[in-house]
């Protein structure tokens, strides 16, 4: 064997290797950058190759997008437009916001939140859901996108057909961008609340109305709220939205609560909820704000981008803000038409039975259908018991329909019972003219039947009258009762001529009876506390009526006396504040009516659950005209005309002689402010003190008491008396009128009337006259003194006599009466006529007083009389009686009424 290689060799063997690695790896580095150079030249080529790919592909694509947005973008306007017509889709402070044509161009179901990057409007759904939740990376950017939608809304919305509540506990003033629109039309945009307190008057409105409308849906068999208002046709009904500004702040369990309930089924009952998230306010305790949240659809901003989650992947730019003036201007516009719109009226002849079924005997109740509620007739039925809806409280704003609707209830009413069943008593407290077409009139020849009493501006004196004429009414009916076997209810007699009729009274404005601090306003409201307690066994029902009743302090301690026997309330659109004074406290359903003409009639003393929104019918004067001219034929002769008053006129002799037949020796002076249509008397006897005086201003008032006189004579005079007319006036056009249709309807009585109207011819007269009456020639003989007062020279005596026509006008009104020469004569002041006739003035006892001085009239009729004079008012004070009586005299007769009077006289 071998030895060992010696280290030489080794070495050489390990050089040799070395060297063969050496070339080894120069062929290969060789190999491998050449392919390198290759793999590096094949690369670029096919990145140049990629990039002039790319280059190609995306100026395809882009040509293929531009193509398609281009063709697409057009319909996705229209699109936009007709899911939000009108100013719901067109950008903020666009020229199109100043058009008036966009305004009311419907309710949008979608609504405008920004647009894409071409311009493309983006419109989500909002109102038919239950809402939006919006949160953002800022709280001005979802606040500017609440404030945005609201003004959109309301802009596109039909006037009335969206209502928009506010909730602001930050008070950011977000809302005042449609300030002008809350000032003018508060029942569309409602100052904004910001209490807890506020919040849960709005909720709890809306409870009601998402209950009312569940109801109205289950009835009707609709899922929906907008399917419900397509069968019935109600526009009265709005779309309700509901922003929260800063959700949870400011929110409580109790609106909490409220807010998940309504949440809910928001979007089947015409309710949407808008609610700004600001995740940085932790809500209280028990407010687990996610819940009302889940139920909202969410709407997320990030920087200047709205993305709407029912829109995924379309991040569309947030609109900038609105322009203030562009925002007041549309406001202005939507008032402007708000203030034209027009609510679909119900003719009152829908609400009126057939003709076959006119009058029918009255059984338990009477009543009437004053409107509808949807298709179902609103009705009113006036009953004693089971249950007991003896009476009704109306009320409304001014211009809000009251009047329309006081005369469907009472026509409605006039159609269904006959006189013989019904009567009316109707008075007018606030100075309308809505009753006095319901009464008989110089143009107007028929009436209706069942009218007893009609106060056309009626004051309270005569309001105290009737209302003691009914209550002496429920004693006599009491009577009745008593006579049948103690029955206690009306209805439990039976139908004929002993049973009373029902009675209806109407009392427009009743709050006047109450409202001064006096006896008469304190004995009418006991007077009407007992007419609406008693009144119900009896067959009498009352009407209450009345714009507010706030601040009438007669009613502030027998509120609940009196409304406590009212059931029925009928709310106009009002105030809060009126609403809950109509209804009840808490029932503010009025205060969310929209137009004229709608009401909230309640059964149930005003509880909110028993709400009911009527739309009552139009009563067109031509119709209801018509209806009065056929009910007056239909009552055939024995209709009798009502007792009507008015205020501030004088008493129409003609009616009164149609009414009364004179008596011989009791002479008329005038009416009294009474229901009874007996004239006041005076006793005229042959005997000293006969006659009467009238004192005080007013020339048309003191010609018409001489008239009531001297024709009341004449007509019940067995031989036609005499009469001797002085007037010392230089009488105006009207009061020349009236003495000469005077004369003329005494001459065709068959009556010698003498006028004697010269200054200088009436001293001569009365010499005359007194000398006749001491020869017992001038018996059944009127002297007529009209202005004594102005005859000149009366106290100064005759050329060649010791005496004056002062104290010869004494004889004959002293010694006159016993000669069968009686005096009536008119004085403007009592001293005047004491002068003439002397300290005891003639003896005479009767006294007229007209506008006179206080102290005149207490130097007649005692130091405590008191006598507020006014136009057409006498007080009569005989002497005879401890009191004093108030008289509404005659007014002068007017030339075309002299045959009417003549005739009336003659019967």
């Amino acid at each position: 064997m071998p030895g060992p290689a010696s280290p030489e060799l080794l070495e050489a063997r390990i050089r040799g290797l070395q060297y063969a690695l050496g070339q080894l790896l120069d062929n290969a580095r060789r190999l491998t950058y050449g392919e390198h150079q290759r793999a590096v030249r094949l690369h670029r080529q096919l990145q140049e190759q990629t990039a002039t790919a790319r280059r190609e592909s995306r100026s395809l694509v882009d040509a293929n997008t531009a193509a398609a947005l281009a063709e697409a973008e057009p319909k996705a306007r229209l699109l936009a437009d007709r899911l939000a017509p009108g100013l719901g889709s067109i950008p903020p402070n666009d020229a199109r916001w100043r058009s008036r044509q966009l305004v009311g161009a419907g309710v949008p179901p979608y609504v405008r939140v920004g647009e894409l990057e071409a311009g493309t409007p983006v419109v989500a759904p909002l109102l038919r859901t239950n809402g939006w939740k919006v949160t953002a990376d800022r709280n001005e950017a979802a606040r500017r996108l609440l404030q945005s939608v609201a003004l959109r809304l309301v802009a596109a919305a039909e006037p009335f057909r969206l209502r928009i509540d506010a909730f602001d506990p930050k008070l950011t003033g977000m809302m005042g961008l449609l300030g002008h629109l809350t000032t003018k039309y508060p029942q569309l945009v409602p100052r904004a609340t910001h209490t807890a307190e506020q919040l849960h008057t709005v909720l709890s409105g809306l409870v009601d109305v998402s209950s009312l409308r569940a109801s109205r849906q289950a009835q009707l068999g609709h899922e929906r709220f907008e399917d419900l208002l397509k069968e019935t046709g109600q526009v009265t009904d709005p779309y309700r939205l509901v922003i929260l500004f800063d959700y949870p702040f400011g929110i409580d369990t109790l609106a909490q609560r409220d807010l998940l309930r309504l949440a809910a089924t928001a979007g089947k009952r015409g309710i949407c909820f808008l609610v700004h998230y600001d995740q940085s306010t932790a809500a209280e305790l028990d407010v687990d704000s996610k819940q009302l949240l889940d139920l909202l659809d969410p709407v997320v901003i990030t920087g200047d981008k709205v993305e709407v989650a029912r829109l995924t992947g379309v991040p569309a730019r947030l609109d900038p803000p609105f322009d203030a003036t562009i925002a007041a201007g549309i406001c202005d516009v939507i008032a402007e038409q708000a203030d034209i719109a027009v609510l679909p009226t119900i003719d009152f002849e829908r609400t009126l039975p057939d003709r076959s079924t006119w009058w029918q005997p009255v059984k338990d109740e009477i009543g009437t259908v004053i409107g509808y509620d949807d298709r179902t007739p609103a009705l009113i039925r006036l009953r004693s018991g089971n249950p007991a809806l003896p009476h009704v409280l109306v009320g409304g704003a001014v211009g809000q329909g009251k009047s329309n609707l006081l005369l469907v209830l009472i026509h409605g009413l006039a159609a269904r019972y006959s006189p013989a069943d019904l009567e009316m008593y109707l008075l007018d407290f606030k100075h309308g003219v809505e009753f006095s077409a319901l009464g008989p009139g110089p143009d107007r020849p028929h009436w209706l039947p069942q009218i007893r009493v009609l106060g056309v501006h009626s004051d309270r004196a005569f309001g105290l009258a009737v209302l003691r004429y009914l209550s002496d009414e429920l004693a006599r009916r009491s009577e009745i009762f008593k006579s049948h076997g103690n029955v206690a209810d009306i209805a439990e007699l039976a139908p004929g001529p002993e049973r009373p009729p029902r009675i209806l009274v109407v009392l427009d404005e009743f709050q006047v009876l109450l409202e001064d601090d006096d006896e008469l306003a304190d004995e009418a409201a006991k007077l009407l506390e007992r007419l609406v307690r008693l009144g119900r066994a009896y067959g009498v029902h009352v009407v209450l009526a009345t714009q507010t009743i706030e601040g009438v302090k007669r009613l502030s301690t027998r509120r609940d006396s009196i409304f406590g026997q009212v059931p029925y309330r009928i709310a106009l659109k009002t105030t809060p504040a009126d609403s809950q004074a109509i209804l009840r406290s808490g029932n503010t359903a009025a205060a969310e009516l929209q137009f004229r003409g709608e009401a909230v009639l309640n059964a149930n003393f005003g509880s909110p659950d028993d709400n009911q929104h009527v739309l009552v019918s139009f009563a067109d004067k031509v119709v209801l005209d018509s209806l009065r001219g056929d009910l007056w034929a239909r009552a055939g002769e024995d209709v009798h005309p009502p007792r009507v008053f008015h205020l501030a006129e004088p008493a129409r002799l003609t009616e009164t002689a149609a009414a009364v037949k004179p008596e011989v020796g009791r002479p008329w002076t005038g009416l009294p402010i009474a229901v009874t249509e007996e004239p006041v008397q005076v006793e005229v006897r042959p005997e000293p003190g006969a006659g009467v005086l009238v004192l005080g201003d007013g020339p048309v008032d003191a010609l018409g008491i001489l008239t009531g006189l001297a024709v009341s004579i004449a007509a019940s005079a067995v031989e036609p008396p005499r009469f001797v007319f002085v007037d010392g006036t230089n009488s105006a056009p009207a009061v020349a009128e009236g003495k000469d249709a005077l004369v003329q309807v005494l001459r065709r009585l068959g009556c010698e009337v003498e006028t004697v109207d010269k200054h200088d011819e009436i001293a001569p007269r009365l010499f005359a006259l007194r000398d006749a009456m001491r020869d017992g020639q001038t018996g059944n003989t009127y002297l007529l003194g009209f202005g004594f007062h102005g005859v000149p020279r009366m106290q100064l005596h005759a050329e060649g006599l010791f005496e004056s026509p002062a104290n010869v006008l004494q004889d004959i009104v002293r010694d006159g009466p016993a000669q069968g020469l009686i005096t009536f004569g008119w004085w403007n002041r009592l001293h005047v006529c004491t002068e003439q006739l002397g300290y005891g003035r003639a003896n005479v006892a009767t006294h007229l007083f007209l506008r006179h001085p206080q102290d005149g009239v207490r130097a007649v009729a005692g130091p405590l009389m008191r006598w507020a004079s006014e136009p057409h008012r006498a007080l009569l004070w005989d002497g005879l009686h401890p009191e004093a009586q108030v008289v509404v005299p005659f007014a002068a007769l007017r030339a075309d009424e002299v045959d009417r009077a003549v005739e009336l006289m003659r019967r």
